[in-house]
């Protein structure tokens, strides 16, 4: 159903909204479809990353808490995602030891940055507020492949919950 992405031979993918009320966005370079990115209910607090592979489930761990739990299909955490009280930085921290910092490089920027300190630039992401499509340009790094589209699904669901926090104040 979708395809192994490839980040030698792919360097440019979009993720495309299915419509203004869906809640489904899919990856895709417009050649071929490489996941799905799902959200359960209307509080979008719940998503399911869907890949070739492996299925990802990422849910807020409390009403009130800043951090994100990364779950495999069988609901087993393979990591977290942190976010302190006036911070503009998230932090990945996953069992395995990687690391990565997720950030907007100036408030003004509409760009989003994923950044490992084993690494370096790892990816950045252009999403605009009123667009039904963001632009992922993956930077040529020694990343482990198999975690880039981890790192795609949550830095999309990161900037959704970020454009309906801001949504919410106007």
């Amino acid at each position: 159903m979708y395809k192994v992405l490839d980040t030698k031979c792919t360097n440019e993918l979009l993720l495309l909204r299915k419509g203004w009320f869906s809640p489904e966005y899919e990856l895709t370079d417009r050649a071929d479809n490489y996941g799905k990115l799902l959200y359960d209910g209307l509080s979008r607090w719940r998503a399911r990353a869907v890949t070739a592979n492996t299925t990802r489930i990422f849910q807020r761990q409390g009403l009130f808490s800043r951090t994100i739990l990364i779950m495999d299909e069988t609901g087993m955490s393979i990591g977290k995602a942190t976010r302190d009280l006036f911070e503009r930085r998230t932090l990945l921290a996953l069992q395995t030891g990687f690391q990565a910092e997720f950030y907007r490089p100036s408030i003004w920027s509409r760009e989003y940055v994923w950044e490992s300190s084993g690494y370096g630039r790892i990816m950045h992401i252009d999403s605009y507020p009123f667009s039904l499509k963001d632009t992922i340009y993956i930077d040529q790094s020694m990343a482990p492949p198999a975690l880039i589209p981890l790192l795609i699904f949550l830095g999309a669901h990161l900037t959704i919950l970020r454009r309906r926090r801001r949504a919410a104040h106007y």
